[in-house]
């Protein structure tokens, strides 16, 4: 991972770049008198951005020019923390430039561009002083380029890195082997040529297991010939490619055609390590030599869009795309006990058992790390304190030889990233192991921290998203589910234990993150970046010997050391402290004064009321969601550049359980413990919701002037002010919740509304949503996800053009079976829930050729319900259905029916619906006789649906 300081320096640069180019600092140099400072500092930095890129091209650079990088990212860092001070003082009118205290800090700006222009002129001077390019040609060489040498080119054997371990070692993947020989073997011997893409994380054993697949005695016997081919990295042309394969075939070289020689037979060719879309298009036209034999081309990739790309060549009943998941905690286990013990059978002592969880734990099912630490164990004393220091040491294990092999697979997935995706991935070190990341909120942080620029027209916003979906797509990291519909983002994601271990190390070793926990020691001497508390313990003097002057985030996880936020922190860009503890009014005092912040999230946190923000004119996000703000500061309006403005309670059934559960966190069920009171007042009778008013904050004066809101919510607008009817001018908005409507302002929400083209996400809560239905108004076309929580009886006309739904949330509306059937016909509704009241009758019904695209089914709270019923052909594309809270269901097979009806059903969860030993027999039959065999939930266990699917979990 030496391309880190590179990948870094680079991303610097191109945000200092794009800074200093533009018109405020063109103003700003203007009215410094340094603008031939500015001019000589861009022009350098330019011509260093140039060299970034020749080194980005050789991993193997000496400490010379490794050197020379580091200082050139820090001295970038440098100019850009000038520049952002330019930005500050640009944006004050000239005339308050004369003024005595502004005078002194225009000569403070001033002294430090010239003396940024000397450090640029030394650095340039220390570069020829030590000839960086001359006495290293080798740098300017692109990567892979200059060796002709067939036996350096062939060094791979026809494995890739993924093969670390023995085939022999394979454990609890003989149900992904018969799959994958089954994908293969389908149409051959007959029919067109056919391509199986299997893809994964990197680890995850992709190669051996399609080597296993490949070695098969009967899939050898379907085919006439057979290669075994592992891509070489960079691939610029098919010619090293064809050399490779020849070779693995065998075809004289008096034979020239490749082409043609595959074309006679009928053959399967196993392309191991395809990292782009690119290398296979130069692939494919060798390989695409089938004469209607029903030849197979088998591809490895770490990445989801190149395996749907390989195997969308072929016709569609042709191409199977396969994704390798993790191994189950059994499979994880008996893997372990192999490498360790080499017995799958072996029984582990209590005290062992206890030791190897974590760290197990810690694998989360890839092989190659289980086999790896396995085999390190084995020739280790079998004691739990050796298998504890190992799970304590992780970090440093990962670093020696030992596990080398999991280093180098991690490693080069990371080296195969663009330089622009390194930096936004190492970001990810900044959250803790097994953390669950917000796909929103680091896609702000990433904007808020100058990662994400612009792309032409396409919003910034867009092109941070398409950044998180290549590093999904790419295996780096992990989506916390399964994506429901391609025009819904995954919610969530985390980084794998192993990947963290080791793009920590390298962040803290680039001084870019410093962690401080509750046994840290050693306090950084270098300037550090972003700063991390975690689980700290109040010891506020450890504190005081940190540098804060050039930290741009600030992060806590658990306690808020009460002297942490203060004026020091002047650079500071983002102060994440959400769901932090003992985190108080007072705490904030400071926050106004830290001019540069842009992203402010103070979310789950005891916070009541916020220091005036009217001074952050930078500030882009201010999240304030489950917290006891009710009302916003003065001067919300004067922050022009806000974009996301989150507030109130985040009102879900998810928070809901979350108070009914004996394990719930205090401080939210106080804080919601009215809502529930509300809600579940009377034996379960619905009362209406009008209540929730007082969780939303107050909709501030002037929120029509804030022009650039993405999002606004869930604000209060029941104040007779207008503020309804303003809204309309808030034509950037994309998502909008609001509560509070009073009824004759309802008519004017639903202009408002109608006004709002580019809204996607709408909420709307109040005790009654009777003018949704009276208003006769155009909906957003786009809208992609309502939620509607009141009294709402009949749907509204509107609902049935909303062509795009993606996601629908309903509570309180007190529907019926008609309606159930209307909202069936949205064609494009993929997750439904229905909850407490949404729904009034006994039987629920999905008739046949209903919800065509739905993938989530959630019913919860729907006391009075008997029978939910499946009928053929509804809901076909159905993955996962949940059944909670539904006590009158009927302990027979009209309780809930249809379940074999579902095809595509992977889970299903049936929990707090009374004793129903019957129904749970006969849906426990269904699910076990099930061609896909779905889990089996009820409530947090997991019930036994094969003695196969039992290790699968």
């Amino acid at each position: 991972m030496e391309a880190t300081a590179v990948s870094l320096a680079r991303s610097v640069l191109d945000g200092v770049l794009s800074r200093a180019g533009s018109a405020v600092a063109d103003e700003a140099a203007l009215l410094l008198g340094v603008r031939r400072e500015v001019d000589f500092i861009r022009d350098e930095l330019e011509m260093m951005r140039s060299f970034l890129k020749v080194a980005a091209a050789n991993p193997d650079a000496d400490d010379t020019v490794r050197t020379w990088v580091k200082q050139v990212r820090d001295l970038a860092y440098d100019v850009e923390d000038c520049l952002l001070d330019f930005a500050l003082f640009a944006d004050t009118s000239s005339s308050s430039w004369l003024r005595p205290r502004r005078l002194a800090e225009r000569h403070r700006v001033a002294a430090r561009i010239r003396e940024l222009r000397a450090m640029v002129e030394e650095l340039n001077q220390r570069f020829q002083r030590y000839h960086v390019v001359a006495d290293h040609p080798r740098v300017l060489l692109p990567r892979g380029g200059g060796s002709d040498d067939p036996q350096l080119a062939d060094q791979d054997a026809g494995y890739s890195a993924e093969l670390a371990f023995q085939e022999s070692d394979i454990i609890g993947r003989a149900r992904e082997k018969a799959e994958v020989t089954a994908l293969v073997l389908s149409g051959a011997g007959a029919g067109a040529l056919g391509v199986v893409s299997v893809w994964g994380m990197g680890g995850m054993g992709k190669s051996s297991l399609v080597r296993m697949v490949h070695n098969d005695p009967v899939l050898l016997d379907a085919f006439d010939c057979g290669a075994w081919v592992t891509v070489p990295h960079p691939l610029d042309s098919a010619d090293e490619f064809v050399r490779r394969l020849r070779r693995h075939l065998g075809v004289a070289k008096e034979q020239p055609d490749v082409h043609a020689y595959l074309r006679e037979k009928r053959y399967v060719i196993i392309v191991d390590d395809l990292h782009s879309k690119e290398e296979w298009e130069h692939i494919w036209p060798v390989l695409h030599a089938d004469a209607g034999q029903g030849s197979r081309v088998v591809v490895t990739t770490r990445r989801e869009d190149v395996a749907r790309h390989c195997a969308g060549h072929v016709r569609e009943e042709h191409g199977h795309v396969y994704e390798l998941r993790p191994l189950g905690r059994e499979e994880s286990k008996d893997l372990f006990c192999q490498k360790v013990y080499k017995s799958t059978e072996y029984t582990l002592e209590k005290e062992m058992e206890d030791q190897a969880s974590p760290i197990l734990k810690r694998c989360r099912g890839l092989p190659l790390a289980i086999s790896t630490i396995g085999g390190l164990l084995a020739n280790r004393p079998k004691t739990s304190i050796e298998w504890m220091k190992l799970d304590e040491h992780l970090g440093a294990e990962l670093e020696s030889s030992d596990l080398r092999n999991i280093t180098k697979v991690i490693v080069s997935s990371y080296d195969g990233l663009p330089y622009y995706l390194k930096s936004i991935f190492l970001y990810l070190s900044i959250f803790p192991e097994n953390h669950e990341i917000r796909c929103t909120r680091l896609l702000r942080r990433w904007m808020a921290e100058g990662y994400i620029a612009k792309n032409r027209d396409m919003p910034v916003e867009e092109v941070g998203q398409r950044f998180y979906n290549e590093l999904i797509n790419r295996s780096m990291i992990q989506p916390s589910k399964k994506r429901i519909s391609p025009s819904v983002s995954v919610d969530r994601c985390r980084v794998h234990s192993m990947v963290l271990q080791i793009i920590l190390s390298k962040s803290i070793e680039e001084n870019q993150l410093f962690l401080v926990k509750k046994h840290c020691n050693e306090v950084p001497q270098s300037k550090i970046r972003h700063l991390v508390v975690s689980r700290w313990k109040r010891r506020d003097e450890k504190l005081e010997s940190i540098n804060f002057s050039y930290i741009r985030s600030l992060t806590v996880f658990g306690d808020c050391p009460a002297s942490l936020i203060s004026p020091k922190l002047r650079l500071l860009r983002v102060m994440d402290l959400e769901d932090s503890l003992n985190l108080k009014n007072e705490d904030l005092r400071h926050v106004g004064e830290l001019h540069h912040l842009r992203y402010l999230c103070l979310r789950g946190t005891d916070i009541s009321k916020l220091p005036s923000l009217q001074n952050l004119r930078y500030l882009e996000t201010l999240d304030i969601q489950d917290t006891k703000v009710t009302q916003l500061p003065d001067g919300i309006a004067k922050l022009e550049k806000l974009r996301y403005l989150l507030a109130g309670i985040n009102f879900s059934k998810e928070l809901l359980h979350k108070v009914e559960q004996p394990e719930t966190d205090n401080r939210k069920a106080s804080l919601l413990g009215n809502m529930v009171s509300c809600l579940y007042c009377n034996g379960g009778d619905f009362c209406g919701i009008s209540s929730l008013d007082r969780f939303s904050v107050r909709a501030p004066e002037g929120v029509e002037k804030l022009r650039d809101l993405h999002m606004l919510g869930a604000i209060n607008v029941g104040h007779g002010n207008g503020v309804v009817g303003k809204l309309k001018k808030l034509t950037n908005l994309r998502r909008l919740g609001v509560s509070g409507i009073i009824d004759e302002e309802g008519q004017d929400l639903c202009k408002s509304i109608e006004k709002l083209n580019r809204l996607q996400r709408l909420e709307v809560r109040s005790n009654s949503l009777q003018f949704l239905v009276e208003s006769d108004f155009s909906a957003p076309k786009h809208l992609l996800s309502l939620r509607l929580y009141g009294d709402l009886v009949k749907l509204p006309k509107w609902i049935g053009s909303l062509n795009d739904l993606a996601k629908l949330k309903l509570l309180g509306t007190q529907l019926k079976q008609g309606e159930i059937m209307l909202l069936g016909k949205l064609r494009n509704l993929a997750s439904l829930g229905l909850w407490e009241n949404s729904y009034i009758g006994n039987s629920l019904n999905f008739g046949a050729g209903t919800f065509p695209k739905i993938k989530f089914l959630d019913i919860d709270g729907l006391k009075k319900i008997e029978k939910v019923t499946i009928e053929y052909g509804a809901m076909l594309e159905l993955e996962q259905l949940w059944v909670k809270d539904c006590k009158e269901l009927l302990d027979s097979e009209e309780g809930l029916s249809g379940v074999p009806h579902l095809p595509n059903l992977n889970e299903l969860l049936v929990k707090k619906c009374g004793e129903k030993e019957e129904l749970m027999e006969i849906l426990q039959t269904q699910v076990s006789e099930h061609s896909k065999r779905p889990k089996f939930l009820i409530g947090k266990s997991i019930v036994t649906t094969s003695p196969k699917r039992r290790r699968t979990q």
